[in-house]
């Protein structure tokens, strides 16, 4: 062998035994199958270094793994709260599709999807065995909705130190190792609805990973934001009278979060939006969405009345940046596969910066309020 073949068999070697450090324990389950995915077992490690799982939904193109030397994208989509994760792929496989009709450099085997699936505990016995009621296996599952605010695990039982954001540092970090996905250019964390809401409180408190490839974090139709400061726009109607608006996950107050506390407890609002703005953000809005799905809370009513209005008293009041993206889409409302599939979504979540040379569309749609056009034509 001489010294070049022996340099790749070495790295392979490398590359193959540091990929078996993400594989989870296989978990017997009977979520819903993905067309172009497998249900796979990724292992997330506690804040002891213990192995925990997260299952997910993931590329698997003609019933086979990716060349991960292809990869040159991943997209992580984050579910709603039904916690369909299986849906949610299919939603990016079909705009990946979509996409490649349009560059057939974008496809299935460029482009890494990987949907997670933040179980709970009503998910026991369909997401995860148990015995006399309790998940026995390495499992990650939450409390109600709790993972996308970013609280800590309810299993495994004996390792409740994990929060969803914790799981997403992991991904992030898997996606950006060159071992793993050597010509990987662009990952984009997105999610619509209450995924949205996880894409935007990750982006606002999510650690400074100083990772080598480039995040996007693209947002479509969330019911609530982080609101980064004190300056509430409603008062009154389902608003009067709230006394928990500017407390954790619609504001930073209150923080009773285990993940970043140090951070978001000391330097508070200020420090939360200083993190916030160094993101890049693509937000996504159908006109036509003026639903609401509160859990019951008041905090979002203070932001406004519907998710139409608290889109644009955020926009009114935290313009977005230079780096950022404003898309709108006519006729749209709150419909996941077609956000992700018209030409904004498929700009965002694959066109821009496919080949690292930070190509970006200009926003789409029509403006809609002052300040809400960072990438202007």
């Amino acid at each position: 062998m001489n010294s070049l073949s022996f340099l790749f068999a070495a790295i392979l070697y490398v590359a193959t035994v540091l990929g078996q450090q993400y594989a989870g324990e296989t978990i017997p389950n009977s979520l819903p199958s993905a067309a172009g995915a497998e249900k796979a077992f990724f292992n997330i490690l506690d804040s002891s270094g213990h192995r925990t799982t997260l299952i997910n939904h993931f590329s698997f193109p003609g019933g086979a793994r990716q060349n991960k030397t292809m990869v040159q994208r991943a997209v992580i989509i984050l579910h709603g709260a039904n916690r369909d994760s299986n849906d949610y792929f299919t939603n990016i496989y079909d705009a990946v599709k979509a996409a490649t009709a349009v560059d057939p450099t974008v496809n299935e085997n460029t482009v890494a999807i990987m949907a997670p699936c933040f179980t709970n505990q009503a998910d026991a016995g369909r997401g995860y065995p148990t015995r006399n009621g309790v998940s026995n296996t390495s499992i990650l599952a939450w409390q109600g909705t709790g993972w996308y605010e970013g609280y800590t695990n309810i299993y495994p039982a004996a390792q409740k130190s994990v929060s969803s954001f914790d799981a997403m540092d992991q991904i992030l970090q898997y996606f950006d190792d060159i071992l793993q996905y050597p010509n990987m250019k662009q990952i984009v964390v997105a999610g619509h609805s209450m995924g949205a809401q996880m894409v935007l409180r990750y982006a606002a408190v999510g650690k400074v990973l100083l990772l080598r490839t480039p995040v996007v974090y693209w947002s479509g139709n969330p019911s609530s934001f982080v609101w980064l400061n004190n300056n509430r726009p409603v008062s009154t109607g389902q608003a009067a009278g709230c006394t928990t608006g500017d407390e954790w996950s619609t504001g930073v107050g209150n923080y009773t979060v285990d993940y970043e506390a140090a951070f978001v407890r000391s330097l508070g609002a200020a420090g939360v939006k200083a993190r916030y703005d160094a993101r890049n953000i693509a937000y996504g809005r159908g006109l036509n969405d003026h639903g609401d799905y509160s859990e019951g809370k008041c905090g979002p009513y203070t932001e406004g009345a519907d998710r139409g209005e608290r889109f644009y008293n955020f926009m009114r009041q935290f313009p977005p940046n230079s780096g950022d993206t404003v898309d709108y889409y006519a006729g749209v409302g709150h419909d996941a596969e077609r956000m992700t599939a018209q030409p904004p979504g498929l700009y965002r979540l694959f066109f821009d910066n496919f080949n690292g040379n930070r190509s970006h569309h200009a926003d789409f749609g029509a403006r809609q309020v002052p300040g809400d056009d960072p990438f202007p034509a």
